[in-house]
């Protein structure tokens, strides 16, 4: 008995690892949105962004973040990115819609956020960024 009892605790404790991740890059993707300028989105995304956010903070699962991640990507205007992401967007979305992992996720958070133009973000993301970054790749 003692090693079954070991072994659920050990499978609780990676469970609860793994929803901490998930739910840290959730809060790291409302902490990039909330510095995305209104001028830089869809006029739609203020009737969706109260319940994006709830729901955003609320993922316990990797495949829950991506998902709201696809959601701010897709109402963020084109003008708001580099021109680069129009090349590489099809894939990005294809890419999200199989994340499963906390990594896969946090990449793809990274190369969303690296191809959002500077005037589509506030001053205070431009001083945040290098620390956001780092929080991301779990530094």
């Amino acid at each position: 008995m003692k090693p079954l009892t070991t072994l659920l605790a050990i499978v609780s404790l990676g469970l609860a690892a793994g929803t901490a991740a998930a739910s840290s890059l959730g809060k790291e993707l409302v902490d990039l949105e909330s510095h995305v300028k209104w001028s830089a989105v869809d006029g739609a995304w203020r009737s969706l962004r109260d319940n994006w956010v709830r729901t955003t903070s609320g993922c316990d699962e990797a495949a829950c973040v991506a998902a709201q991640l696809l959601k701010l990507e897709q109402n963020v205007k084109w003008q708001a990115v580099d021109k680069a992401w129009r090349e590489r967007r099809e894939g990005w979305v294809d890419d999200c819609k199989r994340a499963t992992s906390d990594r896969a996720v946090a990449k793809l958070l990274l190369e969303f956020e690296s191809n959002v133009r500077w005037r589509a973000v506030d001053d205070d993301w431009k001083a945040r960024r290098q620390s956001w970054v780092s929080e991301v790749n779990g530094d």
